[in-house]
């Protein structure tokens, strides 16, 4: 059968709720189980590397799936950062996590030039938006975000 075919076979399913996420299969896959648009139980078992695809991708997809929906290409998906963890990782980078309220996490290794470079601009940027808070608590005026 060519791609093509099994392409035109293909069906599309449409979830209604997602029920659990699970690792089976020792860690080398992921299964995604959820009702589809009749309520009907479904299940999706993914490889490991397709699942570290699909992690890499959905952040940016939401992002334009955002963009869309509010026909501005400022637009992004924000995740609110509820705690963070920096561990050492090598003799060249660190392991920065960053966690949301609701159970999302996901770990980045930062060379040590990159964590100097993000150090200066937090700094920077962080002292600019407390001096920016200061004149707005005195004037008592709605600051513009955009």
């Amino acid at each position: 059968m060519s791609a093509g075919k099994a392409w035109a076979m293909s069906r599309n399913v449409t979830s209604s709720r997602l029920t659990t996420c699970s690792v089976i299969k020792e860690g080398r896959a992921i299964r995604l189980e959820f009702l589809d648009d009749d309520g009907q139980p479904v299940s999706v078992d993914f490889p490991f590397d397709q699942a570290e695809s699909i992690v890499m991708t959905l952040p940016q997809m939401l992002s334009k799936a955002l963009e869309r929906r509010t026909h501005s290409q400022s637009s992004r998906y924000v995740f609110s950062l509820d705690r963070w963890l920096i561990e050492s990782c090598d003799e060249k980078s660190l392991i920065a996590t960053l966690c949301t309220d609701d159970g999302f996490q996901v770990s980045f290794a930062i060379p040590f030039d990159a964590c100097r470079a993000i150090g200066q601009t937090l700094r920077q940027e962080g002292q600019c938006g407390m001096e920016q808070e200061s004149l707005d608590r005195s004037t008592n005026e709605p600051r513009l975000l955009n």
